[in-house]
Parts: structure tokens; C-alpha cells; sequence
């Protein structure tokens, strides 16, 4: 009888300590988030630093933003892409595009390419 009570007991705490579904869907844009991010950070940095640089100070001068908060604002990205790479700026997104083609189904990333798409 006594074990019954110590199994609904510990049911109940491991349900208590269950994410909730809100939190879960937090965790999920944080991590989309981030993979956009890696990527992006990867792909303008390929380019090299002094253009990294000039993509974070652009973004701050013209938005007072940074990349980091590009995944929000693809328009303000693709704004200073065209800015900072000029004529290559097609080719920098073409790369961007393909690297995070295998998460495009993803809401959120899908939105973002889209984004980057239309621009």
C-alpha cells in the first residue's frame, strides 16, 4: 500500500517538473534562433572579419541592432548586406539559403528565408 503512494507521489513531481508546452515552444524558437545565427555569423564571417565588422557596425548605425537580433529583422539584414557586400550581396545570400536549406521547413527559419528571399 505505502509503495502506491511513493509512485503517485513521484508522478506527481515529475509532472510538476515537466515543461510546460509555452516553454517548450520558447526552447524551440531559442534554438532555431541560434542555428540562424550560427549560420549567419559563419557565412558573413567567411567573408572575412573587416566585413563581419563593417555588417555589425552598419546594422548598429542604421538600427541600433546587431546580428544577434537579425533573426527578428531579416529586412534590416538584407538592408545592410546590399550596403556592406554591394554586388556580391546575391551570393552571400545564395550561401545563406543553402546552408540553412535542410531547416527551411521550420517555422520561423522558414519565415526568415523568406524574408531574405523576397528582398
Amino acid at each position: 500500500m505505502q509503495r502506491g503512494i511513493i509512485l503517485d507521489n513521484d508522478k506527481k513531481k515529475v509532472q510538476e517538473n515537466l515543461p510546460s508546452s509555452k516553454q517548450l515552444e520558447f526552447s524551440g524558437y531559442k534554438l532555431k534562433k541560434a542555428v540562424v545565427l550560427y549560420v549567419l555569423n559563419r557565412t558573413i564571417l567567411e567573408s572575412g572579419p573587416e566585413a563581419y565588422d563593417m555588417v555589425n557596425r552598419s546594422l548598429y548605425e542604421k538600427y541600433r541592432c546587431e546580428i544577434s537580433e537579425c533573426f527578428e529583422r531579416p529586412e534590416y539584414l538584407v538592408d545592410v548586406l546590399r550596403y556592406v557586400f554591394d554586388g556580391s550581396y546575391n551570393v552571400l545570400t545564395e550561401s545563406l539559403m543553402k546552408n540553412l536549406e535542410r531547416f527551411a521547413k521550420e517555422d520561423g527559419i522558414k519565415e526568415f528565408l523568406e524574408i531574405i528571399r523576397q528582398q
